[in-house]
Order: structure tokens, then C-alpha cells, then sequence
């Protein structure tokens, strides 16, 4: 009680302004606004198509990098921020009847923004679960807020700047329905600690006459306090992370659940339009009969419920599943008797999953539910008999089941009864696929009492070990993944880490029982007993610390009254505790003074109460130093000082992408933005995703960057756009920044280990601990306890993966620096796709001092709280991680080529982006693994096999091949005379397909007489073209790496050659063609000068007779004159006449 009363104190000895600066005060807060009704109202997350009305705005956009016939569009939302702080005048004087009211004061928004301040938004993406269907990719986008001033409601106000807010478009991304959404400061202005929020679709919404309606139920507009005082908590069961929408039952004696879309930051009271209820019957008989929904899980497309033993499930409407949403509560398990759902809070190979267990007559059968892609069906396991008939028992009962997504089995716990005796048993069951017979195996039998711990704070449980009398009952089981840990739950607490050898917790009271757990699967379990109190189990510490009741959740819960904090109150009542990315939540009802409840989400200061209770557990002691006495405190941490070095950076190993966009600068004097402005933001941030999502061409760009092509013919006029908007002459008063849309690359490590780690094949993740030992006492501060400091990494699979450690000694620093290395063995996963089927492992850092250790006892001091240091626990996935891909290197292959070939022929009509290659020529591809994710780009050197699996004589003919054609064409070993190619060094596996390699002699077309590329006939006078569909795989060739790369892409090749028998053909018509063609080029020769000479002749002979005619006629009719004139013309004057008039004819 001293060290509580000295806390109180100093709280109340520091005023206000001091306080202020210890911790952040103010707040941020976010809300979703409708592009036409900006800064008006609050509007929920419904909408998912995206908006056009933007692409009015940048058609009109002249002088801009912007490509005009390119089409924009946005997203349907924008995202208002603004911040709120408390008023530290009142901090003294506080209204005790409620709690203290937080305003938004214009003044103080103003304030911040004349000073500087600027938002960062940072929204993350959740990959969707089915891989299968949407890229597995770790998405974010940092946008910056827009300042926008609404100026409708400044008529009054003597300011020019009055409500102002910060907007950022609300991005989507396919398939994603889940999005945190992280605000930050520049650390300009007011200090604002940085905010979450979750921001998800609401597929359970549905707009009629201008009013949001939801389709699973009707709205209850008020809260009631019989709804929640004095009522049970209950867990928030969901798929972790990926669950868009949370719902949460209990409410007594009603058909009602809450339901959030923000993770419980806001929330509607909806009474669900189910269609009956059960009372039971004799087959499955009900103690009592109520219309309160009892277990209800959240997936992330589907709501379950169960009322009774009836089950429901209603489907959302999302876009990418609209045609499977439903239309009313869809009731499954017909005429089962379903006595408990148990969640299942990992999904695996693509899918969701959910257990329902069966009671009454069907004890002992449980069924299997799976959700694909708002698929639901289910499977009856076992499929024949119950597990309970396979026991000659009086009694059975199955009571959990837990799926583990590993290795695709379940565990199982069963109580039995002999002879009025209850014993608990832990089975695992197997399904084998493809027999029908299932496999079921004992694991563990459960002691029958609570084992005797005599003062330690755990029993390993041997067989040896003494008992109370006291029954153990187990309720429940819980199982990491990551880690191995598996609990068993009930008035005990068992642990295990290979599910045979397990150790009882000692300091869980065994006069109290759990009744649910929750876990955030990173080293934290939280459990929830009968009588509301809290428990933690860390993991690496064989300790169990109780957060509530506890002195230290006294002394947080008082501190926060006398901060006059809205958060807690005298009368209160938990409604459930669950983890979401933040932490540890707890969802409580409020009943202040005054009467008046509140239904809100807190976030849970567990470290705050741990360091609070270990104060007031640690003595002072009086010690005396040069005469004098004072009082010193043991500091139960182990080290002094914990600092990380040498960390690596991070995006290798998270695999977050991450993406930068910037407003456009305005040319306002105010620097405020406009509607125009804002809608151009939207445009750009959307079309930035839109680059991201099309980025997956089988063409290697020259430079690996999706927004390269974006930018890359504006980039030179730059300086003349910045001209244009700094003149005032831009469209909109807008200028556009290039280089404020980008992909980042290079994001520096912070000071603390990753939330996670992705390892490939071979692949190590290092990093230094600097640890400064505690001094031994005032006296001799260098005689310290340095050589007894330790730090241990525990390994989930040490058989997959490895850890060293050397340890350098600093001893006039009186510290230590170990020296970490984490590195995969090869030798536990075989090949998968990128992102698909991970195995999940992890690894838990503990420092110690000989055996004590640090769980729970070391704390660091920051501004947004204490920080428990000493004990990591990082999960890791091992396997093919995210972002990575394989692309047909064209530049390099050009390159290649024409050095190989001595020359390059393209196609007559050339296309930039697929580029043609001769038949004639040998063909000698490269390939790219590209890095999504840290933009690296390299030459794969691996070994592949490639495969021509379709083709046509046009892109738009393109015909896939069966299986049986493909290895027809492919495979060296056909005889049949149907390869398209070949390559000069064969080597054949197992599959009889040609394994090549990064340095293959090449590849020589074939096209024999039985392919499909054989005979083409020719379209023109050019030569006939092709188009190969091929698809180049590594699997099971290439050990350099865990993934299996897949690359499909149509190569062009053209000349190519005619068939023997119609190049015959063809050559006969020709011979034919030119023979005739000579035959009348030698007749024209031969023949047309006798020919010429004959008509002259004739001709002649004609012209005689007409002359002779034409003289005598003249001579007989005429006067004497012609008659003289005529006879003097002689012979030799007619013939020449005749001859030049020959030579007029011709």
C-alpha cells in the first residue's frame, strides 16, 4: 500500500501542463464522408463500386502528366481526420456526474494547422483468404491529408478557416474487405499519439429510399441496461484478421447481437430475423429454452449464430460474391442436435472453418464446416459410427475440438465415465483421404485431480507427482501453431509443447474455472473465468499473472479516474475481452453516475497493470551508503538496459509493399483544397492501386516498377509543368508532382523486431541484443552479475530451422552483445506458389539471469506506454514468401539473341510489346525473379521446365492443349512426330520433359508433321505466323528455392516453314505460272517480228489499191490541172509516200 499511496501522490503533486508532456493527450479521430456530402454527415462503408465521376474532372486537365486517354475513376469514399484534445482547464474542476467532455474546438484544429501539422494515413490491406482466387500480397498505402475548409457553415463565423478537417481517399483493393487504417503527425503542431482504426466493407447493409437498412435483421435504435448489467461475458470468436464484420451474442432472453464493422469502435444493436426456434425433443433434449443467440463466429464473408440447437449463417454482399449473398438467415445441420459451435481462428489452404459439436443422441459426432469464398458446407466426422460408440462407456461427452490447419487434424476432448467415475482424455483424430476408415489416437490421459505444487509455480506432470483432492475438470483446449503450445482449460491450467508431456500451472487458483480464452497467437493467452476475473499466460514463463481483480488493475483504474477518463467507471459490467491488432480489448458496459450507460471498446493497459503489480509486490529496503540511509527497490528485471542493433531492413522479411501518394499542391494562398482537387486526389490514389494490380505481365518491363510506365514519356517536360503551376496557369490551380506517386523501397528498420518473419529456402534473418547487467550494489557497481546474463532463443521447429548465437563481452560497460542468427535448414517445406501454404513456426528471445527470467519483469517507458521487453515472440512462415514472381526477360533474350544469331528479324508489322523471333533461328530464353516486395530484379538461374500448352495463328485463336497434346508436343520421348521443339543437350526427369537451365544451348523449333504448328498456310505473301501459349515451371527441378514459379506467356514466332508436300504444290503452280509466263515472253519474241513485217505488207498492198483507185478516178472525173499534176508523180515518190505513212500507223 506505500508504493500506492506514492504513486497517487506524485500523480496529484505534477499539474496539468506537466502531465500533458509526459503523455500524449490528444487524439485522432476518423470518420467516412460521401464525395457529395463532404464534412456533413458520417456514412458507413456499404458502397463498393468504384466512382466515375471524377474522370469529368481530369479530361479538362491540360498541360499535366497525365495521359488524357487514359480513363480515371475513384473510390467511393473519402476519409475526414480531425483531432480532439481534453480541456486541461477544467482538469481540476471536472464534472463528477459523467464523463469529461472532449470538444473538437476550431480554434485548436486551426492551431495545428498553422503550425504545421500534417496527418500520414497509413492503410494496410488484408490479403483475402483464398489464395487461389486473389494474389497473396501485404499491401499499404501512404497518403497524406488534403486540408479542406467547409465553407458553408462559415457565414456565421468571424474565421476564414472554420471546420477544418484532413481528407484522404478511402482506398479499396480487390478482394480486400479488412482495412487498418494507421494515423500519424509529422511531429509538427499538437502532439497526437498515433491511432488504428479499423475501416472494413459492410456487406450487411443495403440502402432503400435513401436510408441504410441491414439485411440480416432490424436495428434497435436504444440500448437498454437489462441488456448488459450483471450479464455474462462472452467470447468475440472470429477469423483473426480477415473477418470484416464482428458479431457478438448473449443478450438475455432476445434475438439480438451487436454487430461492428470498426472492430467494436462503433457498433448497431440489431435483433436477427430468424425464422423459428427449437425446444427440443427427446432425441436432443434442452434444460431450459431461450431466444438468446449463445455462440456466434464471424468469417470473412459469413455470419454463424446458434440459437438452441439451431444453427444459421447469412452471407454478405460483397462484390466479388454478390451472386451467393443472402437474402435471410440460411439454417444448416437440418434435424441435428448441435449442443456448441468452436471456433476455428486461422484459415488454411484458402479457406475458413468451423466446428459444430453434436449433443443428445449424437454424442461424439462432431461436423466440419467449410467456407470458400462464402461456400459453406459441411462434413460429419466421424462419418459412420460416434467416437462415443466406439467406447463401452456409461457415459460420454465430447466437449472441444480444436482443427489444426498444419497438418489437417483434430483434437479431441472427451470425458468418460466408468462406474461413476469421470475421466478426461485428450485424443487426436485424423481423416485420411481416400480410406474410410478414420484414424483415432490417445494422447494424453488428464489426471483426475489438482496436482500438489508445494510453493513452486509449476508442476511438471510425470507420474510421480503428489494430488489434492480437489477434482480437475477441463472445459476447453487451446492451440498456437506457431509455437506448439497447447492448453487445457478448466478450474486448471495445463501446458504442453508437443501434446504428450505437459506442466501444470500453479498459480491459477483451482477454486475458479475458465470459461473461454483469447489469444492474439504472438506469445499472449488471456483467460476469462466463470466469475469474470482475467488472467494472462505468457509464453516462455511458466508464470500465470492475474490482471483482474489485482492491485494493479486497482491502482490503473484509479489513476484513471482521477484523470477523469471516460474509460472506466465505479459500475461496470464485461461484456467480452478479445485481441485485435492493438492489443488486448475489453468491450464493457458503463453506468455512470447520473444513470446513464455506455456500451464502449478499451483498450486493456496490460503491461501498465503488470508494472503497476510489481511495484507494489517489490519491499524497499534501507540500505546505508557513506552514513547515510536510503531506501532502494530490487529491480526484478534481469538487465538493465535491452537495445537491438544491426537490424536488417525490414520489407525483406515482412514482405509489406508499400505505396506513397501525395494531394496535388494547390495554388490557394491558404493552401486549402477544393472538391476539384480532392476528386483529382482520388483519381490519382486509385489509379496508383490500379498500376499495382496490373502489374503481373509476363513481359519484364525495363524497369521493375509498376508506376515506371505511368511517367515515363512526361518525366522530360517536369520542369515545364512546375513552371505552368507555379505561373498560376495549371488547369484547377492544381500541379501535379510525379515523384509524390511511388513505390517505396527502402523503408528503414525501427528500433524493435518484426511482427513477423518470412524465411525462403536458406535464408537467415540476423540482428544484435545489447544488454547492460544490473549493478550488484552502490558499493561496487563493476562487481556486477554480467557472466551470470543470458539469452536463450527457443525454437518452435528446430528441425526447420536453426539459431546461433556468439556473445561479445563489453566489461567496462558492464554489458554483453549477442549476436543472432536465425536460418532456415531446407529441410521442412517442399515447393508451393508465392504466399501459399506457409508453414507457420515461430522463435521466443528470452534474456535471464541464470533462472530467472525476464517474462513479465522487464518494462521500458515510452510515450505511448510501457513496452515489456525480454521476451520476444516473433512467428515465422517458411516456404515461398509473398511478392515474388518469374517474367519473360525480353530485353536480355533480344540481346541474346541477335549476339547468338549474328542478326535480328522482326515481324513486318512490329509490336513494341511483343516482339517476334525467327523459326530459323535458335531461341534462348531468360527469365527474371522479381521482387514485389523490395524491387530487386534478377536473372533466375535456376533450372525450369518449359512447355508449349496452347496456340493458335493469332493472339485471338489461341487454343489450350489437353494433357495428353502437351506432352505429345513437348516430351522428347513422343514418337508420334508431333514436337513443336527440341534442344541439342537433352536431359529428361522422372515427367520425360526437358529440363533447361538459364544456360541451355537453346531451343530449336521443330514443328513436326503431327503438331499444330506443322503446315500452316499462309495468309499473305509473307511467310505464316505462330503463337505459342508456353508455361515455364521449376517444381520439383529446381532446389535453389522454396517457390514454385509459374510463368504462362505467348511468344511470336514467325517464318515458318511450309510442309514437303505443300511446299511441292506450291512450287508446281509456280513452275507452272513461270513457264507459261516464258512461254509467251519467247512468243512474243519469236513470233511478233514475221508477224509485223506481214501486216506492213498487207498493208502496203492496201495502200496500193486505195492509190491506184484514188488516181484513176481523179483522171477520169477531174480537170486537166490534177490530172497534169498526178501523171508527173513517179514510182519511186509513191513508195515513199506509202512508207511514212506506214510509220504514222505504228
Amino acid at each position: 500500500m506505500v508504493a500506492l499511496l506514492l504513486l497517487l501522490l506524485l500523480q496529484l503533486l505534477l499539474p496539468a501542463p506537466v502531465r500533458s508532456h509526459l503523455e500524449f493527450l490528444c487524439k485522432w479521430n476518423v470518420v467516412l464522408n460521401n464525395y457529395e456530402t463532404l464534412s456533413e454527415n458520417t456514412d458507413k462503408f456499404y458502397n463498393q463500386d468504384p466512382d466515375s465521376t471524377v474522370e469529368y474532372f481530369f479530361s479538362k486537365l491540360e498541360d499535366s502528366p497525365l495521359n488524357n486517354k487514359e480513363v480515371y475513376h475513384g473510390f467511393p469514399y473519402f476519409m475526414k481526420i480531425n483531432f480532439t484534445c481534453p480541456d486541461l482547464r477544467k482538469d481540476i474542476k471536472r464534472d463528477r456526474l459523467g464523463p469529461p467532455k472532449h470538444s473538437t474546438p476550431e480554434a485548436l484544429i486551426r492551431s495545428g494547422y498553422l503550425k504545421g501539422l500534417i496527418p500520414f494515413v497509413l492503410v494496410t490491406f488484408q490479403s483475402p483468404v483464398n489464395f487461389r482466387k486473389w494474389r497473396t500480397e501485404r499491401l499499404q498505402i501512404q497518403m497524406l491529408g488534403a486540408p479542406f475548409q467547409t465553407l458553408y457553415q462559415c457565414h456565421r463565423q468571424a474565421y476564414a478557416t472554420c471546420f477544418l478537417n484532413w481528407y484522404t481517399p478511402m482506398p479499396m483493393k480487390n478482394g480486400s474487405l479488412v482495412m487498418e487504417v494507421e494515423v500519424s503527425s509529422n511531429n509538427q503542431g499538437e502532439l497526437i499519439k498515433t491511432a488504428k482504426f479499423w475501416i472494413n466493407i459492410n456487406g450487411f447493409l443495403k440502402k432503400e429510399k435513401d436510408k441504410l437498412l441491414f439485411t440480416l435483421g432490424t436495428e434497435v435504435p436504444k440500448l437498454i441496461h437489462r441488456d448488459f448489467i450483471d450479464t455474462p461475458s462472452r467470447p468475440l470468436w472470429a477469423t483473426m484478421d480477415q473477418a470484416p464484420v464482428l458479431i457478438l451474442g448473449g443478450i438475455p432472453n432476445n434475438k439480438k447481437i451487436l454487430l461492428s464493422d470498426s472492430g467494436f469502435k462503433d457498433f448497431s444493436l440489431v435483433e436477427v430475423n430468424i425464422d423459428s426456434c427449437w425446444l427440443g425433443t427427446l432425441q436432443c433434449p434442452q434444460k431450459t429454452f431461450t431466444a438468446s443467440i449463445f455462440d456466434t463466429i464471424s468469417t470473412e464473408s459469413t455470419l454463424f449464430i446458434r440459437q438452441n440447437q439451431l444453427i444459421y449463417y447469412f452471407t454478405g454482399n460483397y462484390s466479388h460474391i454478390r451472386p451467393k449473398a443472402s437474402q435471410n438467415w440460411v439454417r444448416v445441420l437440418y434435424n441435428r442436435c448441435i449442443k456448441r459451435l468452436c471456433p476455428v481462428e486461422l484459415p488454411g489452404n484458402g479457406s475458413e472453418y468451423i466446428l459444430a459439436l453434436a449433443g443428445g443422441n449424437e454424442e461424439g459426432i462432431f461436423f466440419f464446416g467449410t467456407i470458400t469464398d462464402a461456400t459453406v458446407s459441411f462434413q460429419q466426422l466421424p462419418v459412420s459410427n460416434s467416437i462415443c460408440e466406439m467406447f463401452q462407456v456409461s457415459e460420454c461427452l465430447l466437449h472441444w475440438v480444436i482443427y489444426n490447419t498444419e497438418d489437417y487434424t483434430f483434437l479431441l476432448l472427451l470425458e468418460f465415465s466408468y462406474a461413476g467415475k469421470k475421466t478426461f482424455m485428450l485424443f487426436e483424430y485424423i481423416v485420411v483421404q481416400g480410406y474410410p476408415v478414420d484414424s483415432l489416437r490417445l494422447l494424453y490421459d488428464i489426471p483426475s485431480f489438482i496436482p500438489k505444487c508445494e510453493g513452486s509455480t509449476f508442476v511438471m506432470l510425470l507420474g510421480m507427482e503428489k494430488y489434492t483432492k480437489q477434482p480437475l475438470v477441463p472445459k476447453g483446449l487451446f492451440y498456437n501453431p506457431f509455437s506448439h503450445m497447447l492448453l487445457i482449460w478448466g478450474n486448471a491450467i495445463l501446458q504442453s509443447y508437443d501434446k504428450k508431456n505437459f506442466i501444470y500451472l500453479a498459480d491459477f487458483p483451482y477454486n475458479i474455472s475458465v470459461k473461454y480464452v483469447a489469444s492474439n497467437y504472438k506469445g499472449e493467452v488471456v483467460c476469462v473465468t466463470e466469475n469474470e476475473e482475467i488472467w494472462l499466460v505468457i509464453e516462455g514463463s511458466f508464470k500465470v499473472h492475474c490482471l483482474y481483480p489485482s492491485l494493479g488493475w486497482k491502482i490503473v483504474f484509479t489513476l484513471s479516474q482521477m484523470q477523469g477518463s471516460e474509460m472506466f467507471s465505479e459500475n461496470e459490467t464485461s461484456i467480452s475481452i478479445f485481441y485485435d491488432s492493438m492489443g488486448l480489448n475489453q468491450l464493457v458496459y458503463l453506468v455512470y453516475e447520473d444513470g446513464k450507460g455506455r456500451l464502449l471498446k478499451r483498450f486493456l493497459p496490460v503491461n501498465e497493470i503488470l508494472v503497476s503489480q510489481m511495484i507494489t509486490q517489490n519491499k524497499p529496503q534501507i540500505s546505508a551508503d557513506m552514513s547515510q540511509d536510503y531506501l532502494s527497490f530490487i529491480d526484478a528485471c534481469p538487465f538493465q538496459l535491452l537495445q537491438l542493433y544491426d537490424l536488417p531492413q525490414p520489407q525483406r522479411f515482412t514482405r509489406q509493399e508499400r505505396y506513397y501518394a501525395e494531394p496535388p499542391l494547390v495554388s490557394s494562398p491558404s493552401g486549402f483544397h477544393t472538391k476539384v482537387s480532392l476528386a483529382i486526389y482520388q483519381g490519382l490514389v486509385y489509379h496508383l492501386l490500379s498500376l499495382h494490380a496490373m502489374y503481373n505481365k509476363p513481359y519484364a518491363d525495363p524497369v521493375h516498377d509498376p508506376t515506371w510506365r505511368w511517367w515515363k514519356d512526361k518525366k522530360q517536360h517536369k520542369a515545364f509543368y512546375f513552371y505552368k503551376a507555379s505561373n498560376f496557369q495549371s488547369m484547377y490551380g492544381l500541379h501535379i508532382k510525379m515523384d509524390g506517386y511511388e513505390k517505396v523501397y527502402n523503408l528503414s528498420p525501427e528500433h524493435n523486431l518484426p511482427q513477423h518473419i518470412f524465411l525462403d529456402k536458406g535464408n537467415n534473418y540476423s540482428f544484435s541484443i545489447y544488454l547492460v547487467a544490473q549493478k550488484s550494489s552502490m558499493q561496487s557497481p563493476y562487481l556486477t552479475k554480467r557472466r551470470s546474463l543470458r539469452l536463450a532463443v527457443v525454437l518452435a521447429h528446430p528441425w526447420c530451422v536453426s539459431a546461433k548465437i556468439n556473445e561479445e563481452d563489453f566489461i567496462n560497460r558492464n554489458a554483453i552483445l549477442f549476436k543472432v542468427v536465425i536460418k532456415d535448414k531446407h529441410l521442412c517445406f517442399n515447393q508451393s506458389i508465392s504466399g501459399h501454404n506457409l508453414k507457420k513456426t515461430s522463435i521466443l528471445i528470452k534474456s535471464s539471469l541464470q533462472v530467472i527470467g525476464s517474462a513479465g519483469k522487464c518494462f521500458l517507458r515510452t510515450r505511448n506506454g510501457h513496452v515489456m521487453q525480454g521476451n520476444e515472440f516473433i512467428p515465422m512462415f517458411i516456404g515461398c514468401p509473398p511478392g515474388k514472381r518469374l517474367a519473360f526477360d525480353i530485353t536480355t533474350t533480344l540481346n541474346h539473341n541477335k549476339m547468338v544469331n549474328k542478326r535480328y528479324l522482326d515481324c513486318v508489322n512490329k509490336d513494341p510489346e511483343m516482339p517476334c523471333f525467327l523459326y530459323s533461328d535458335p531461341f534462348f530464353p531468360f527469365f527474371l525473379v522479381q521482387d514485389m516486395v523490395t524491387g530487386e530484379s534478377g536473372s533466375f538461374n535456376g533450372s525450369y521446365i518449359l512447355k508449349v500448352i496452347g496456340g493458335g495463328t493469332s493472339k485471338d485463336n489461341i487454343v489450350d492443349y489437353s494433357e495428353a497434346d502437351i506432352f505429345r508436343y513437348n516430351s522428347p520421348n513422343d514418337t508420334t512426330e508431333s514436337n513443336i521443339w527440341t534442344v541439342k543437350d537433352n536431359s529428361t526427369d522422372a515427367e520425360a520433359f526437358s529440363i533447361l537451365r538459364y544456360n541451355s544451348p537453346g531451343i530449336v523449333w521443330l514443328c513436326l508433321k503431327n503438331s499444330p504448328c506443322h503446315d500452316i498456310i499462309p495468309e499473305s505473301i509473307y511467310s505464316p505466323d505462330f503463337f505459342f501459349k508456353i508455361m515455364v515451371s521449376n517444381r520439383g527441378v529446381d532446389t535453389s528455392t522454396y517457390c514454385d514459379y509459374q510463368l504462362i506467356f505467348i511468344l511470336h514466332i514467325h517464318g515458318l516453314p511450309l510442309s514437303s508436300g505443300r511446299a511441292l504444290f506450291f512450287l508446281q503452280r509456280s513452275v507452272v505460272v513461270c513457264l507459261i509466263l516464258l512461254s509467251g515472253y519467247l512468243l512474243v519474241c519469236f513470233i511478233w517480228l514475221p508477224v509485223k513485217n506481214a501486216c506492213l505488207k498487207l498493208r502496203m498492198k492496201f495502200t496500193d489499191l486505195l492509190t491506184q483507185e484514188s488516181y484513176y478516178s481523179y483522171t477520169m472525173s477531174g480537170t486537166t490541172l490534177p490530172s497534169m499534176i498526178s501523171s508527173k508523180i513517179s514510182t519511186t515518190d509513191k513508195i515513199s509516200i506509202r512508207k511514212s505513212g506506214s510509220k504514222k500507223m505504228f
